[in-house]
This record gives structure tokens, sequence and C-alpha cells, in this order.
């Protein structure tokens, strides 16, 4: 029974000892997974529409109809 308790400590050590080591390569690997991602061009974001213009506006645009005019307040 003492040598299979020797065997668990060791086992139970190097599992303590190497575990932070082993998840610091997973997230280094997805950590690279997104940077590479990152690099490649996107195909969706390629195209970009252009907004049109109706009536001297910006179709899109959401002020209302009437003109500004500035500020007299002194």
């Amino acid at each position: 029974m003492s040598t299979f308790l020797s065997y668990v400590v060791v086992l139970g050590i190097l599992v303590v000892v190497g575990l932070p080591s082993f998840v610091g390569h997973l997230r280094d690997r997805a950590i690279d997974r997104q940077l590479r991602d990152a690099e490649r061009p996107m195909a969706r974001t390629a195209v970009r529409a252009e907004p049109s213009i109706v009536c001297g506006r910006l179709s899109g645009q959401k002020s209302s109809s009437r003109s500004t005019e500035p500020s007299t307040a002194t």
C-alpha cells in the first residue's frame, strides 16, 4: 500500500507542477488562432455600400428635414 501511495503522491506533484504550463500552452494556442483569424482578409467586409444621396442629404441620415440656424445668443 505504501508503494501505491508513493505513486499517487508523485503523480499529484507532477500534475500540480505541469498543469499551469499546459493551461498556458492552450491559452497561447487560442490567442495564436485569434491573431491568425484577424490577419486573414474577410470577404464579407470587403464589399462596402456607399450611402445614396437624396435631395442633397444622405438617405440614412436621421436628422429632421429642417435646416439648422446658428445661435444668436452671445
